[in-house]
């Protein structure tokens, strides 16, 4: 088990994050985004991943396990680990280890990046000196994101930087959490309970993340939410809240184009904001080891009751397959909802089958049945203007529970404001199908 060359390396520091996660792994969340691509020896990658897969997945790790895990993979892996959990005294250092060892990959990276630059400015052929350059900016950017870390930020500092951007717009308790919807809280006893994973799952256009930002925005006037945005940026949620909590149409949101009254809706809605206890994150594919750090960060920091992942599929994991990824992931957040005493929300898309559905089932949840098995609580959207215009359910949105170990399986009706990206509940009774009154009258005139 060596291969050591000139390349920069930091082997017993590899050695030292592996023994120190053997001996603690709670000192999982003390080494920030150290990943297997960062160790420089392939059987030290392979043995990290294993040990992240189990720790992730709320399992307990040890020499053991972990051993019997890599038998195939890695050559006397049992008689290693062993070696080194005993040259490792303690855990307490692993954050400097987990330094070590990011900071030797960067240099290997930028010893490649400059390599390759080396090559292309020697050997221009085709390219210009713009399009080596282009080259060379794009791979060290490639590589400070592989070092840049983000910690969520409360709605109020983001607001700050974004309230700039908005002038240059203008310019030119229960024993659950309440969702803030009556008829959901309702059928949920209160709110979804602490240590539940609530599955949220619409197909596209149904409007997942706007529900999902409605329950949050409403959940953090009296509890702590961490949002985790994987798909839009901070800004482009702050303007649907803005938009829903102020009543102005999103379009005048972006454009900076508010009457009067909209703009004393927008004040309002800016004060609102700045009151919630919403933190926001936008960092692109989580792993699901930065949801759990920056979770534990958050809670550690201000406390936290709901987290919100927008959404499950756009993580990234280290199984085999895409069904194998979903399934550790799925584990791996019901896990933290039982560890943090959280409410974990993660929307998810659903199969392509449903798109003939009007009512989602269990089985259209997207790439493994492991999400359903593991939430307890799902949820489905459907909207049926969004496949019929001209519908009488026009500004109304049937919520299917569909699973429900807190109560009884059952649907709701909300109404719909598609202007403002914003759910309320339904006043009145469901609206009738004047068809077949219509058809009726038809039959009589015959």
């Amino acid at each position: 088990m060596d291969d050591h060359n000139t390349s920069p390396q930091a082997i017993e520091a590899e050695q030292s994050v592996i023994g120190a996660l053997l001996r603690d792994n709670a000192a999982v969340d003390r080494m920030g985004d150290l990943r297997s691509i960062h160790f420089y020896r392939h059987d030290h990658r392979t043995i990290f991943s294993e040990l992240l897969r189990q720790i992730s997945a709320g399992q307990q790790c040890d020499v053991i396990s972990a051993g019997a895990a890599l038998a195939q993979a890695v050559p006397d892996c049992l008689a290693y680990l062993n070696s080194i959990q005993q040259s490792t005294p303690s855990a307490a250092n692993i954050n400097r280890y987990a330094d070590l060892v990011r900071d030797r990959a960067l240099r290997r990276g930028l010893l490649v990046a400059t390599a390759e630059m080396s090559e292309m400015a020697f050997r221009p052929g085709a390219r210009t000196a713009g399009d080596v350059l282009e080259a060379a900016q794009t791979a060290l950017a490639a590589l400070a994101e592989t070092r840049a870390t983000r910690e969520p930020i409360r709605a109020s500092e983001a607001m700050v930087a974004h309230l700039d951007v908005l002038d240059g717009r203008i310019e030119h308790k229960c024993s659950g959490i309440p969702t803030g919807f009556s008829d959901i809280d309702t059928l949920l006893t209160g709110g979804p309970n602490r240590g539940a994973l609530v599955i949220l799952g619409a197909r596209p256009s149904m409007g997942k993340t706007a529900l999902a930002l409605n329950i949050a925005t409403s959940v953090s006037q009296n509890y702590n939410v961490l949002f985790l945005s994987q798909e839009m940026q901070n800004g482009e949620l702050l303007d649907r809240a803005l938009a829903s909590l102020g009543s102005i149409p999103l379009g005048a949101v972006i454009r900076g184009d508010m009457t009067d009254v909209e703009w004393i809706g927008f004040t309002a809605a800016s004060g609102k904001l700045q009151n919630l206890n919403l933190h926001l994150d936008d960092q692109p594919a989580l792993t699901l080891l930065d949801v759990r750090s920056k979770a534990r960060l958050t809670k550690r920091k201000h406390g936290l009751d709901l987290l919100v992942i927008d959404y499950l599929q756009l993580m990234s994991g280290e199984g085999s397959n895409r069904n194998q990824q979903i399934e550790e992931i799925s584990r791996g957040l019901k896990a933290l909802a039982k560890d943090l005493n959280i409410v974990v929300l993660a929307l998810s898309q659903l199969s392509r089958n449903a798109a003939n559905k009007a009512r989602p089932q269990l089985s259209d949840l997207r790439d493994s049945g492991a999400i359903e098995q593991d939430a307890d609580i799902v949820l489905f959207i459907h909207r049926e203007e969004v496949d019929n215009p001209q519908t009488h359910l026009r500004g109304f949105a049937d919520v299917f529970v569909a699973k429900n170990r807190q109560g009884r399986i059952d649907d709701v009706l909300l109404s719909y404001e598609g202007v403002y990206t914003r759910f309320r509940d339904s006043t009145g009774t469901r609206p009738a199908d004047p068809a077949p009154n219509y058809r009726k009258g038809l039959a009589k005139n015959l």
